[in-house]
Parts: structure tokens; sequence; C-alpha cells
């Protein structure tokens, strides 16, 4: 069902006013009936609400984790808005957020303002519910039966319980958001004996992760944009993607202040709209153009003879390999003018300060690591590294994940292999390889067959490609579980389906990625609306019930971790665990003390802190430190290496890189004793090879998709108020391409790969490249909820289930199309 949009939803005017300015509500929305139209009865326009009860927390909404203030009125949330006192609304480096935060106040994102629609969302979950119908598939129906909570813990901790008494427990997979109560997961996970726990950064940027590992050690460099006179982004669009809401404005703010902005982007995205040059770029070929500026910037002697020298390793190795690159080798790659390429590798080099990065857009192609890898040597030749107004490490500096020790019985069946295969990667990531392991299941494959699984806030059928994989992997286990607020794709193949809670409704602690140690926390705003638990108390009660213990006999689950006394309220159990993690971390405060903060937000002292890298280590640290060649590393308790804690330089010891030789590796001679997953050596140099899959005479269109500010992945297609500003998904094609095909705007059309098809509408512009068409990704929904329920178009199944054979990364954008009218 498709609802009359004029009827059903919030006037996209009158939400895009208020949506700047935090406001909550403006209108009601019909749709909206029983229990959320009462709480959202008393809003109105404008109100200040100055009764209402003030409750700082942090966004969800996205992976963001916007700091929030929430008002609440008779145990209605009535307003959002943003937090001044926690910088993930502001800016990523200190001394901007200090000095402007009271001139200019944080900001949220669109997304963020309709959070009250997602908690308010009529479509929302209430009960457990069991299958009755032993048929599973896309489009066949369930038969749910509303079940007590009682009874859905029991039938769940009795097959739990089986598999541990069969010596099974690693026949447990378990799926999870990448941020949200990750760390009970974890350990319930490794308390029970399952190797198998994974979480969804493997569907978004690990390929950038090890990149940024390769050569300068830090998984996630953070651009010091405000700072910066030249940005050049490869394939991000942080004016409308907003991994983090500061991005708009220190973007805008470095635009102010002079700074040059250039994207490389098949896509004509806001950013690059709103930027100096936009250089449209055949797809997957962003690491050729990396070498061409590399070769020029080397050619002409414009790198930083100072920071190679010191800093950097394989500097000559890396300059014979890009001897040949030139840009009109990278030209007939890419189709970038080789005068293009030669214009912006000399203003790259030249204007100080300047940063390279790039996301998502050439990270989720199979020859991403290396392209990424190629792009990251670029900031090495200039100096950009960990220097005001370049790619900076961050201080991740926040609550300490506690580690418990596994019993025997658990420990038997942690020494299996995960299912996955993620050691088979070199650079995977410990969130896993989602793709293998669906491909695996479907396929009857891998070290074992797994018997069971749980989902916890994520809808496997529309996050990961190849969606009949999917569904086949998902229906090849014995019994699945999904704890979602909606009854999802993914929910829809299960066999329990639980409520889960919105985050307003729940704690987290929040280790924001800025660039100094900061903390935010969310708490509940509002008890649970349904009476259910939270996820953390649904794991905790699972726990519980298999009576789950550490290696020293404690129940981890129901054991108080401050006081050491046992704690019958789950909730206060929990806030005991998170008071723990804070006392044992940096910030060594409660939680009730975090909450007293201003903002309920904690921030070190240190601030943004540049070049790390030189920073001396104390002799005390040196003395105890294992040497190994000119690298000094810590030790653990029994004597033996543990983490790397600097280097020896100049007769001096000193922090340096996280990387072998302690220095910003342009070559790595020992990567060629690593194997991928394909069980091809990986090249110690950042190497350009052509992606596996290309355009051919049947399917000759690149088919990328992307994100924008209007929606998060496929979760927030049935708010009401976020679909009046992204009401569907066009494909987007270059006006000569459809020219030449004969099509025109408003066009329906087919586009087909070799793995299935998709009906979607053409959007004509001037502004993708002439081979390449593309949409946002997240519509098609055909299930969630009667706004998403048919809305758009779902690119899914046009895919393999297929992940990088480096980094694990699941490529997305990796996919050959022909278009043809419908």
């Amino acid at each position: 069902m498709q609802p009359d949009d004029k009827k059903n939803t919030l006037s996209r005017k009158v939400f895009l006013k208020y949506a700047g300015m935090g406001a909550a509500a403006a209108a009601l929305p019909p749709l909206v009936p029983g229990l959320a139209r009462k709480a959202l009865a008393s809003i109105k326009t404008g109100q200040n609400y100055e009764k209402a009860q003030r409750i700082f927390s942090c966004c969800n909404q996205c992976g963001g984790q916007t700091g929030i203030e929430c008002l609440v009125e008779g145990g209605r949330v009535v307003s959002i808005r943003p937090n001044n006192h926690n910088p993930n609304g502001f800016s990523n480096i200190s001394t901007d957020f200090f000095a402007n935060i009271e001139k200019e106040g944080a900001v949220m994102c669109p997304k963020g303002n309709a959070g009250l629609m997602t908690l308010y969302d009529p479509d929302r979950l209430q009960k457990p519910l069991r299958r009755t119908n032993p048929e599973k598939g896309i489009g066949i129906d369930p038969k749910w039966k509303e079940i007590t909570w009682d009874e859905a813990y029991t039938e769940i901790a009795n097959r739990l319980k089986k598999l541990r008494a069969d010596s099974d427990a690693h026949k447990l997979l378990w799926f999870s958001e990448d941020h949200s109560f990750t760390h009970v997961q974890a350990d319930f996970m490794k308390l029970f004996g399952s190797p198998n726990y994974s979480n969804h950064s493997n569907l978004c940027d690990t390929a950038r992760k090890a990149s940024f590992k390769m050569v300068m050690g830090d998984e996630r460099p953070l651009m010091d944009a405000i700072q910066s006179k030249y940005i050049l982004l490869f394939g991000w669009n942080p004016l409308s993607a907003t991994k983090w809401a500061f991005l708009p404005r220190l973007m805008t703010r470095a635009r102010e202040n002079g700074a040059k902005l250039v994207v490389v982007d098949p896509n004509f995205s806001y950013t690059a709209n709103k930027a100096d040059e936009w250089v449209p770029i055949r797809p997957s070929t962003d690491g050729a153009l990396a070498l061409a500026m590399a070769h020029v910037i080397i050619r002409d002697k414009l790198y930083d003879e100072t920071f190679i020298k010191e800093w950097t390793a394989g500097f000559d190795q890396f300059a014979a390999y890009v001897q040949d690159k030139t840009p009109q080798w990278a030209e007939t790659i890419t189709t970038v003018p080789a005068k293009t390429i030669e214009k912006i590798a000399h203003d790259f080099a030249t204007t100080k300060p300047s940063l390279a990065d790039v996301w998502s857009g050439p990270g989720q192609h199979c020859n991403a690591v290396q392209g990424g890898r190629a792009i990251a040597c670029l900031n090495a030749l200039t100096g950009s590294y960990d220097r005001p107004g370049t790619m900076v490490s961050p201080e991740k500096k926040g609550n300490k994940h506690i580690e418990w020790s596994a019993d025997d019985t658990a420990a038997a069946t942690l020494r299996m292999d995960r299912f996955d295969g993620l050691k088979s990667y070199p650079f995977g990531h410990k969130s896993g390889v989602y793709c293998e392991s669906f491909a695996r299941l479907a396929e009857g494959k891998g070290p074992y067959k797994p018997k069971m699984g749980i989902v916890v806030f994520q809808n496997l059928l529309m996050s990961v490609p190849g969606t009949k994989t999917v569904e086949a992997a998902l229906k090849s286990l014995e019994f699945l579980v999904v704890n979602d607020t909606c009854l999802s794709e993914t929910a829809q193949l299960a066999d329990i389906v639980v409520p889960g809670t919105t985050y307003l409704e729940r704690y987290d602690l929040n280790g924001h990625w800025v660039t100094w140690p900061v903390l935010g926390l969310r708490q509940p705003v509002v008890a649970p609306l349904f009476g259910q638990p939270t996820e953390y108390e649904f794991v905790a009660e699972l726990g519980r019930r298999l009576g789950l213990k550490d290696k020293d006999g404690v129940e981890i689950f129901k054991m108080g971790h401050v006081s050491h006394q046992p704690i019958e309220d789950k909730k206060a159990w929990y806030e005991e665990w998170l008071s723990k993690e804070l006392l044992e971390g940096e910030p060594k405060i409660s939680l009730d003390e975090l909450k007293a903060l201003p903002g309920a937000t904690w921030m070190s002292k240190t601030g943004t802190t540049y070049e790390k890298y030189a920073k001396p280590v104390s002799e005390e640290k040196v003395k105890a430190a294992i040497t190994e060649g000119n690298v000094l590393f810590s030790k653990k308790k029994d004597g033996t290496k543990d983490k790397q804690i600097g280097i020896l330089k100049d007769g001096k010891a000193v922090t340096g890189f996280q990387t072998p030789s302690g220095k910003v590796e342009l070559f790595n001679a020992k990567l060629a004793e690593k194997k991928d997953a394909d069980g091809v050596p990986v090249d110690p140099l950042p190497v350009y090879k052509p992606r596996q899959w290309a355009p051919d005479g049947q399917f000759p269109l690149y088919l990328i998709n992307w994100k924008q500010a209007s929606h998060t992945h496929s979760r927030s297609q049935n708010n009401a108020w976020l679909v009046e500003i992204g009401p569907n998904n066009p494909l987007l094609m270059n006006a000569a391409t459809a020219a030449k095909m004969g099509l025109k705007d408003g066009d329906a059309v087919w586009v087909e790969s070799k793995y299935g098809k998709m009906k979607s509408t053409l959007k004509v512009t001037a502004g993708i490249h002439p081979e390449v068409v593309g949409s946002q990704h997240g519509f098609g929904h055909w299930a969630l909820g009667k706004i998403a329920n048919g809305r758009g178009s779902f690119d899914g199944g046009l895919r393999p289930t297929k992940a990088d054979p480096i980094s694990g990364q699941a490529l997305h954008k990796e996919c050959c199309v022909k278009v043809s009218k419908a």
C-alpha cells in the first residue's frame, strides 16, 4: 500500500522550516493513531515548553550519535533539540568547539529532527510473535501468533540450552548494529561459547579502515576540514550523507575561510554542487587517479621532503612504481582529462594545509582497499597527517570494555573457527564478513552448519547484497530470532520476533568521533512505550535463564559490577555495567556523575593534539618495553609482547605511527606474506587493478547507489516526516545517455543485471557520469510499515553476495546493468 502523501504526512515546507531549529513537531499527521496521536496531541508550533523536563541524550537515528536535548511533558517527548554541550553536533576540533559553540550553537540533521516519528511510529511492534507457518520465504505469510514474553524467553532459552548441551554453541550466529549495546551482546556470545558475533561495520567502511591502517596505522583518521585550505574528497558526500552532524558546518566554514573544495565522484552530489570543482570519474578507478597525482607530485618534486625523509618508509619503491602512472595513463582508465589531473595534483601539493579523504563511494568495489591506499599515500607525500588542516588521528579514550573470561564449557566451542572465515581476510575487521556468512549458509559450505541465528536491530534482507542468497541463508537456519522495532523484511523470516526499543527509550555510551576524547550518554527519555525490555535487558534475561558464568563462576548477567551483589532489576544491573565501564575507563566517573555533567557529556581536558607521532615515550615505558628492531612494545602480565608504543628514532623514543615500521608506509614488503580471501598475495604497493565486474555489451552501464540526509540506510522509510523530504529514489541517468537510448525524464524503466532486475522511475540529469546510473539506497520495502511498503526501488537483488577479498567489505557498488523502458 502506498499512502496518499498529502493526507498522511507532514507538510514538507513546515518540516523543513522547523528541522533546522530542532523543533519536534509543527503539525499532527492524521496517519498516527492511538498512543502515538495521544503522545503528540499537545505539540504546538513555536511552543517554548517552559515546564517541560529537559533530558540530555544522544541521537541514534543513524550512526552519527549527535548530542540532543529532549523536552518531556506528561511522559511524552514533545521536542528534540541539539545539545550545545556535546561537540558531535558542532565540530571535531576542540579549539573550534570551545571558541564558537556559544556564538553559533549545535545542529542536528533532518533524521534527528524526525526522531519523534520513529518513537511514535504507529507500525511499531508491541508484543512478541511466534511464527505458525513452517514455510518461509519472501512474500509468504508467517501467520503470526501473539505470545507472552515468558513464552518467548522460554522457547529461545531452551533452544540455546540445547545447543550448549550438545557442544554446538558455536553454531549460534548473532548479527547486530555496530554501535548500540554491542558490548553486552559480544559478551553474551563469548560466555555462551560462540565465536560468531558480527555487526554492521563490514557493510559500511571496512575497506577504508584497511586502506588507512595499511598506510598510517589508524583505521579511522578524521579530516580537520575547518583548518584546511584544500580539501580533496573521493566518493564522499559530507554535506548530505551526513555521517556526523558537524560535517556540513565544518565544510561550510572551511569554504568561508578560503579552502578550495574538489569532489571526485561519478554522481553530482550535494557536496559536489557546492565544490569549486566536480570531477566525474568512472566508478572504481579512483586509485588510478591518485597514482597519477602521485606521479605528478613526485615528478615535479612537490612533496614534503622533510616528512618523507623523517616519517615515511618505502618512498623509493613507491616513486619507482608510479613513474609510468602518468596522467595520460590515468585518463584512459578514469575518463578524467590528463590536464585536470595535472592541475589537481599541483594544487593539492602546493596549497597548505591540504587533505585527501575517501569513503564508501570508491570503498565498495573489489579493488577498494588498494585504491583507498593510493589515496592515503597522497597525504603521505604532502605531510598531511596529524597536523592542523590535514587527516588527524583521533584520540579515542572513553569507557572501557570489561573483558570476561569464558568458563571451560564456553572455551571449548570458542576455539572453533568463525563461520564467516574472517581469518582469511588479511585486513578483515572484527565486525566479521556478512557476505561470506550468508553465501556459505545459502550454499551449504563452511566449517560447520549453523543451527540458530539472533538478529538485533538489523534488516539483513535489505542491507546485504544478493537478496535471494540472504533469503536462502536465513531459511537454512533451524531457528531464527529477530529483535526489532517493526516487522521488517528480515523479521518476516523469523520464528520468533520480539519488539525492540528506540534510542529514546534506552541507554548507551557513545565515544564520539571527534579528534579528542569525548563521551556522550544516551539515556532513556521515556520508558519503553509498550513495557517491553530494552535490548540489553533482553540479552541479560537470556543470560540469566542460561545461567551463564565467567571462569570464576560469577553470573555476569545478574551480578552488579560495582556493588558486587546480585541485582534482580535488569535496568539497574545495566546501569552498574555502564558505571563499571566508566569508572575503569578514561572518565573515572560513575553513570550518575556522567548524567550530572553539562549535556550528559564528558570531555577530556587535553583537547585536540597534533603531531602525536613525534611525542616522546616516557623513560618508564621505554625501560619496561620489549624492543624489536627499532619498534617498542609494552608487555603483557605474562611478559610477552603486547601493544606497539613507539619507535627509536635518532636515539630517542617517540610514539611514531601504528604501522610495522612505526612510520607512514608507502611500501611494505611484508604484505606479500599475506594472502587475501581469494588466495592472492597482498601487493606491497598500492597497485591499481580493474575491478572484476566491468560493463560489457549486454550490461553496459555501471550501477551505483548512495545515501542522503533524508534517510538512514533502509531504516527510516516508514518515518512520515522523512518521507516528506525523501519520498522515493528515482534512477538517475545522464541526459546524453538517455537521449541515445530514447528515454525521457519520468519514464518507468527496468534495470537489469545478470542477477536480477528492478523497476524504477527515470530522472534525467547532467549530474551523473555518462556511463553510470544510480539511486539512493534504502527504498523498495515490501514490509517494515504502511508508509515504507512499496515505496521506491530496491537494488539489493541486482548484485551477488560478495565481499572484498582483503577487508571483507560488502560490494554494494560493484554492479553492471542494462536499462530499458518498462
